[in-house]
């Protein structure tokens, strides 16, 4: 996969994105990409092929979920139907609402049976600013929809909760960040900054990750 093509399908103007080779948001502190090479470089769809091959991919479809309705979503879910299928993958894609996806990777059925393989959603960057990050998480049946069981990820977690120094936080940071690399807790796409526009009529606009409307007004 190529975070490139992620984001250029819907945020378009490279200076409004950049890669991402991590789980951890850019220009905070705990920011690194320690495990990142496998996201860096030029894409090599041959050698993914031959890999592909190797796993004894027996063409059965995967179900691959998009919301149809948020333009990222089906942005990225365009990308990722392509991407499989030049690799020789067949694909069944879900191209639903944002609701029905919702409800649909709560379900733990077996693909093909009222459950999937892969969906995409978004978050804010205050959101993965340490490993507090509920997306994170890789403890089973209590972690974010798919439920990663990596005990390694886990203990890095547990480690970070311990620290006593920012340093040691990092340190634990680096290490957590190629666990959960090594491991695909999740692929992320990249990270892209968010536009918002504002009539000149209002006021008391909150500075913050989004929109916020608590102490908003409007003059005439």
């Amino acid at each position: 996969m190529s975070q490139a093509d992620y984001m250029r399908a819907y945020v378009g103007d490279d200076a409004a994105w950049k890669p991402l080779p991590g789980f951890f948001t850019p220009g905070t502190p705990l920011y690194t990409e320690e495990g990142g090479e496998i996201l860096k470089g030029p894409r090599n769809l041959d050698a993914a092929k031959r890999l592909l091959a190797e796993s004894n991919y027996a063409g059965e479809p995967i179900i691959s979920m998009a919301a149809q309705d948020l333009a990222h979503h089906k942005a990225w879910g365009d990308v990722t139907a392509d991407l499989l299928t030049r690799l020789g993958v067949k694909v069944d894609y879900a191209a639903l609402d944002w609701g029905t996806v919702v409800a649909r990777r709560a379900q733990k059925s077996p693909p093909g049976h009222g459950g999937w393989h892969i969906f995409r959603t978004s978050f804010y960057g205050v959101d993965c600013v340490d490993p507090t990050n509920k997306l994170l998480r890789a403890n089973g049946d209590k972690a974010f929809f798919g439920w990663p069981n990596i005990p390694d990820v886990e203990a890095e977690i547990a480690a970070w909760y311990d620290a006593k120094t920012l340093d040691e936080e990092k340190l634990i940071a680096r290490r957590l960040n190629k666990a959960a690399l090594d491991n695909v807790v999740y692929a992320p796409l990249g990270m892209y900054l968010r536009y918002f526009a504002w009539r000149k009529n209002v006021g008391g606009i909150a500075q913050g990750p989004l929109p916020f409307f608590w102490g908003v007004s409007k003059t005439v």
